[in-house]
């Protein structure tokens, strides 16, 4: 199975702090992968190296056996598909007007906009505006938008913020189905165990920028191994808030 993306020795330093150290792994195609870890644990700055928003220190990262910090930024966007937390759009526009724009700046086909509008399941009130739409339903143009252009790799961060668990575990069933039809690989932050567990046959977790677990999740021992090395970080930081 061909790696859709490889990283190898990423590190990001910002004059003395290491948000990333020395971090390695790869994603195979179709394959979906947790990323993880505690808040300042390093997510947020791998992935805006992956999104060429930040230079790494040391290290490089492969897109389809390119490498990212080479990709001219058209390239970049073809090949990736980012939705951090809460998707942003013209709230003044209707949700098809705004995923039409988003075709003609990327040059998709208009008639791709109306099939996925119909698989996310808001093409019936597409034509309202975007602020008038319901947390869900903003997630789902999102998600939208994000498979729009078929990229290799989405990249989704907290997709579910905000949501109730009806809310959630529909979101949940959304990601798998397209992540299924459209044959995309799928990277996944998220502080929400079981969404991992529901999305993703692999968990990396984080700690003040290095890997300290890589884990299948293919039996149900495997998210108790996450689980219990969170468990283990919090009691070690109990302890030091403990000590005298």
């Amino acid at each position: 199975m061909a790696d859709v993306l490889r990283v190898e020795g990423l590190t990001k330093r910002y004059g003395g702090y290491t948000a990333v150290e020395n971090l390695s792994f790869a994603i195979g195609e179709r394959e979906a992968v947790g990323l993880l870890g505690q808040n300042g644990a390093g997510k947020s700055t791998v992935i805006k190296i992956l999104c060429n928003l930040a230079r790494p220190t040391a290290g490089q990262a492969w897109l389809d056996g390119q490498p990212i910090l080479g990709l001219r930024s058209g390239a970049h966007r073809r090949r990736l598909g980012v939705m951090v937390e809460a998707p942003r759009f013209y709230p003044q526009l209707s949700g098809r007007a705004n995923l039409r724009l988003l075709a003609r700046l990327q040059g998709v086909p208009p008639g791709r906009v109306e099939r996925m509008l119909d698989q996310v399941g808001v093409a019936e009130r597409a034509h309202e505006r975007f602020d008038r739409f319901s947390m869900g339903m903003k997630q789902r143009l999102g998600l939208a938008a994000v498979f729009l252009h078929q990229p290799s790799l989405i990249v989704l961060d907290e997709p579910t913020t905000g949501l109730d668990p009806v809310g959630r575990a529909q979101i949940h069933e959304l990601i798998a189905n397209l992540g299924r039809e459209h044959g995309v690989s799928l990277l996944l932050c998220s502080h929400h165990l079981p969404e991992v567990e529901r999305l993703c046959q692999r968990a990396l977790v984080l700690d003040h920028g290095r890997l300290i677990l890589e884990q299948s999740l293919g039996e149900p021992s495997g998210i108790r191994a996450v689980d219990q090395v969170f468990r283990d970080i919090a009691e070690r930081l109990n302890s030091r808030q403990e000590s005298p």
